[in-house]
């Protein structure tokens, strides 16, 4: 039987990662909106409430997109990073693009992960995609919770 976790344990476990590191302060309501408005989502709650506590979040490897700092250029953006896989730039002929109501909360060039936005049929889920498997789902985790206890190992 798999214990329950809350939230907040989830993300005080994260934050314990070897090169934490996060925008240092909460995302904005008008920072969220803004990536809402030119992505045309409605972001799911539990994203949003990350990006209100975070921003972003890096470490151990990982990378979880949302509002980027200056100094990071666009290293961290949810926004550049949804574009970018919207429009098919790391595709070769054939590969699927990204749904439009859907951003990319991870993404290394070799998988990148997205979550399904309200209005989605699968509004909520988080699906992992792999180049090797030509983007196509690999992995599917049921909300962004459960995809971020999936780095807690």
């Amino acid at each position: 039987m798999t214990q329950q976790i809350t939230l907040n344990e989830i993300y005080r476990q994260l934050q314990q990662k070897p090169e934490y590191m996060d925008l240092g302060r909460e995302a904005t309501e008008e920072e969220i909106k803004h990536i809402e408005n030119t992505l045309q989502v409605k972001l799911p709650e539990y994203y949003a409430d990350f990006l209100r506590r975070f921003g972003f979040m890096l470490g151990d490897g990982i990378c979880i997109n949302g509002v980027c700092p200056s100094e990071l250029n666009d290293y961290v953006s949810v926004i550049d990073f949804t574009k970018d896989r919207r429009e098919g730039k790391y595709y070769a002929e054939g590969l699927p693009k990204l749904e439009h109501n859907a951003v990319v909360v991870l993404d290394n060039g070799e998988s990148y992960v997205s979550l399904f936005c309200e209005g989605h049929p699968r509004a909520g889920q988080v699906v992992w995609r792999h180049l090797a498997e030509d983007y196509r789902e690999t992995e599917t985790f049921e909300n962004f919770p459960q995809f971020l206890t999936f780095w807690l190992d």
